[in-house]
């Protein structure tokens, strides 16, 4: 018995030839092995836009794979809502307007073809828009006081994504007589 083994790291159609051997009439056999690729993806858009940080309701910046060996289409699961993926012409690309918070860990996986489909992952950190509220006794916001006389405080959290707020103040008089202290 004659075997062929092994494991192909080589793509390609290999044609072979077995002959045997002795003192009498040879006989030979014949055949081809055909090795396929296993399917491959990269990541073809800029470095680091696979890995972005935006805010809700403000568009994401395209995110594209290439898709090759054997692959011939890819999906994607793990996106926020309002972002997709799509497939055309060996490019999948994501992209969209996030409307859901959040860290969204995704996967790309190649599709087609008969061998070992590929992988590729990426994070997108959407986060909340800022908030601020009037958070004070009702009318606080627009006091009338005399002179030498204290104002009702006003407590104005922030919240979502804000991490701070500033104090404009329409009269610079005011803001002398006033010690306005804005901290979250």
């Amino acid at each position: 018995m004659f075997t062929i083994s092994g494991t192909p790291t080589a793509t390609g159609t290999f044609n072979y030839t077995v002959t045997t051997t002795g003192t009498c009439t040879q006989a030979t056999a014949v055949g081809s092995i055909t090795v396929n690729p296993n399917s491959t993806i990269s990541l073809s858009s800029a470095a680091g836009t696979n890995a972005q940080v935006k805010c809700v309701n403000t568009a994401t910046t395209s995110i594209t794979y290439s898709v090759g060996g054997s692959g011939t289409g890819a999906g994607v699961t793990g996106l926020p809502a309002g972002v997709t993926g799509s497939f055309a012409g060996g490019v999948f690309t994501i992209s969209g307007t996030p409307t859901a918070t959040g860290t969204f860990n995704y996967t790309v996986t190649t599709t087609g073809g008969s061998c070992t489909q590929a992988t590729a992952t990426g994070t997108l950190t959407i986060n909340g828009n800022s908030t601020i509220a009037l958070s004070s006794a009702s009318g606080a916001d627009g006091q009338t006081k005399c002179s030498g006389t204290a104002i009702t405080v006003l407590r104005i959290p922030v919240g979502g994504s804000g991490t701070g707020a500033e104090c404009n103040w329409s009269s610079s008089r005011c803001k002398e007589a006033l010690q306005a202290v804005c901290s979250r």
